[in-house]
């Protein structure tokens, strides 16, 4: 009988691991125990058989790693001690993917935050990090390139709608710290990033400062906590490129902690040849990546590998989250 009873109970645990709630409840009913009947007519109630789902590790293969067993308890009306009887391992079904998520429906959606301060350079100046060289791309356009052809292919139809800000100028001898690049709200695609990035310079402003973040980061959440709300499979990366310190890191990572819940990760890009160490401290946050363009310029896809990496851990924990 118990053997049968063992047999049962494996095949619908293998078939339920893939539903949280519905394998929550066979943990609370096997956790209330089945009852052992004699075979006195009528039946009657000898006692229970109750199931406990624990995790164990197998220390002697440390590559077989966690595994999942069902321990079964035995007592009877004429002997109230519990005892335990079996115990046996149950197949567990491989956690979600990146790609299994992305075959579920989930899609990424970018917003890209570009420095206008006035320690990037005249883009009029050869060599300035703002080049405007027709042959040659600089290391923001790079940058971009990089890292939104990386994201593509996982976008709504693979258009990549993003909406482009800048930071760090001035319009009309007002400091700007968010304000849209280009003339619509959203654009399509690598070259309407770039485009939109381009059209700032035929505009009229003032490069400036100082370099603040959280204006930008808080958009990018208010955005991410609409698709939250209306329960949307969407998830958002705000890209931010920089070529200096953060002058508020302590409001910056203040709100990076607030927004934590959101579907949201950060990916900051430091451009030229500043000491970007002080960034390097969001690393430590859990939905941050930051990294350096010059370690990544040898090839042209190597940041948005890097990113995409970084990006995808990111987003399968998130999504694990709502699960649990």
């Amino acid at each position: 009988v118990l053997a049968k009873f063992e047999t049962t109970l494996q095949m619908i645990l293998a078939t339920q691991q893939e539903d949280t709630e519905t394998t929550r409840s066979l943990q609370e009913a096997c956790t209330m125990g089945f009852p052992l009947y004699d075979t006195s007519n009528p039946p009657k109630v000898a006692g229970r058989l109750r199931v406990e789902l624990a995790e164990e590790c197998r220390l002697s293969d440390q590559r077989t790693g966690p595994a999942c067993y069902a321990k079964v308890y035995e007592n009877s009306n004429d002997d109230p001690s519990i005892n335990c009887v079996s115990a046996f391992p149950i197949p567990m079904a491989a956690p979600f993917t990146f790609e299994d998520y992305i075959n579920d429906g989930w899609r990424l959606e970018l917003n890209v935050a570009i420095d206008f301060t006035s320690s990037n350079g005249d883009p009029r100046i050869p060599g300035t990090l703002h080049d405007m060289n027709a042959t040659t791309l600089n290391d923001y356009e790079e940058t971009i390139v990089s890292i939104a052809t990386a994201l593509t292919p996982y976008s709504v139809d693979q258009s990549l709608e993003t909406a482009v800000w800048g930071f760090g100028c001035k319009f009309d001898n007002v400091v700007r710290h968010i304000f849209q690049c280009g003339s619509e709200p959203r654009v399509c695609g690598v070259g309407g990033i770039l485009q939109a990035y381009k059209s700032v310079f035929a505009s009229d402003l003032t490069m400036s400062g100082p370099t603040c973040f959280d204006q930008v980061i808080q958009a990018a959440a208010v955005r991410a906590h609409k698709h939250q709300q209306t329960h949307q499979k969407l998830y958002s990366v705000l890209l931010i490129i920089t070529d200096g310190i953060c002058q508020n890191l302590e409001e910056t990572q203040r709100k990076l902690d607030t927004y934590n819940i959101c579907p949201l990760s950060t990916i900051i890009v430091g451009v030229g040849r500043a000491d970007f160490s002080e960034l390097h401290r969001l690393d430590s946050l859990s939905k941050v990546v930051m990294c350096e363009f010059r370690q990544h310029q040898h090839d042209p896809n190597s940041m948005g590998n890097y990113a995409l990496e970084a990006l995808q851990a990111q987003f399968v924990q998130y999504c694990t989250s709502l699960t649990e």
